[in-house]
C-alpha cells in the first residue's frame, strides 16, 4: 500500500471514529454509562495514534512534491478530527467526573427505555457467524449495534450484511441490554 492510501484510509477512519465518539459521548452522558464514556477516551487515544501517523506520513510524502504546501489541507484535516475527538472525551469526561446532570438531562434520562452498554462476545455465543440481518436484534431484543470492535479496529453503523464473531465487542443501544449480554455468552446477575 502506497503512502497516499495509507493517509487516505486514516482520514476516512478518523472521520468515521470522529463522528462515532461524539455519538457516545452525548450517550453517555444522556444514559450516564460510566463504562461508554471509558469507551471514549480509549477512542480518544486511538485518534491520537492516528493523528499522529498521518503526520508522519504526510510529511514523508511531502518530501516527494515538487509543491508540498498542497499537504497541509490533510495535516489540517487530521487536526480537525483530532479537535472532534477531544471534545467527546471533554463530553465523556462530565461522566466519569461525575457532575451531577442538569435536571433536563436527568428528565430524559427517567424517559428512556432504553441502556447503553458494550457486550463482549464469548465462545459460544449463539451470535458468532451470524449477520446482523439475521439476527433481528432491533425486533426480536430491541437492540441497535452501534459499532462492533473487533481488535483495534472498529466497524461503524454496521449494516446487515456485517457479522459478529467471537471477541467482538457490541456498542449497542437496547431496551434489554441482559437479553444482549445473555446472547453474547456473558454472565447477567438476575437480581
Amino acid at each position: 500500500m502506497s503512502e497516499r492510501e495509507e493517509i487516505r484510509e486514516y482520514l476516512v477512519e478518523m472521520k468515521d471514529l470522529s463522528a462515532l465518539m461524539v455519538d457516545l459521548a452525548f450517550s453517555s452522558v444522556m444514559y450516564n454509562s460510566d463504562e461508554i464514556a471509558e469507551e471514549v477516551y480509549l477512542l480518544e487515544e486511538r485518534m491520537d495514534d492516528m493523528t499522529l501517523a498521518v503526520k508522519k506520513l504526510t510529511l514523508r510524502e511531502a518530501k516527494k512534491e515538487d509543491e508540498p504546501e498542497r499537504l497541509l489541507s490533510v495535516i489540517d484535516l487530521a487536526d480537525i478530527n483530532e479537535r472532534i475527538a477531544d471534545a467527546a472525551y471533554s463530553i465523556a469526561d462530565i461522566v466519569l467526573r461525575d457532575i451531577e446532570p442538569h435536571p433536563i438531562i436527568r428528565a430524559i434520562m427517567e424517559e428512556t427505555e432504553e441502556e447503553l452498554g458494550r457486550v463482549q462476545v464469548r465462545s459460544g455465543s449463539v451470535l458468532i457467524g451470524k449477520t446482523l440481518q439475521q439476527l433481528k436484534l432491533p425486533s426480536k431484543t430491541g437492540t441497535r449495534i452501534l459499532a462492533i470492535k473487533r481488535g483495534n479496529r472498529y466497524l461503524y453503523n454496521p449494516g446487515k450484511d456485517d457479522w459478529i464473531e467471537e471477541g467482538d465487542v457490541l456498542i449497542a443501544v437496547s431496551s434489554d441490554m441482559d437479553k444482549l449480554r445473555k446472547l453474547a455468552g456473558e454472565e447477567v446477575n438476575e437480581d
